[in-house]
């Protein structure tokens, strides 16, 4: 799933960048993110349920992506889609199609 949005917002929607978070009790999570190609970009502390928490925050470049991009994905019907997401109509990406 993981690599399906990010192909949609990469290859699809022209995206610089996708954060992503984690809490650090979290591994699995946090793991997904890492074979993903995110690097940390800091922390956040939050309460939750009257306790503390930390949440690793991350970030995935598209040039990151690009490297690590492993599973293959395919886009179909984003065309008509794109101005919901205030794009333009016409795209030239080939890989989304």
């Amino acid at each position: 799933m993981r690599a399906a949005v990010l192909h949609l917002a990469f290859a699809g929607l022209d995206a610089l960048e996708a954060t992503s978070g984690a809490f650090e009790d979290n591994a699995a999570s946090f793991a997904v993110s890492r074979r993903h190609g995110y690097e940390l970009d800091g922390i956040d502390r939050h309460v939750v349920r009257g306790r503390p928490v930390t949440n690793r925050r991350l970030r995935l470049t598209r040039d990151a992506w690009q490297a690590r991009a492993r599973v293959p994905v395919s886009v179909s019907g984003l065309p008509p889609c794109l101005s919901m997401f205030g794009l333009p109509m016409v795209r030239s990406a080939p890989e989304m199609m």
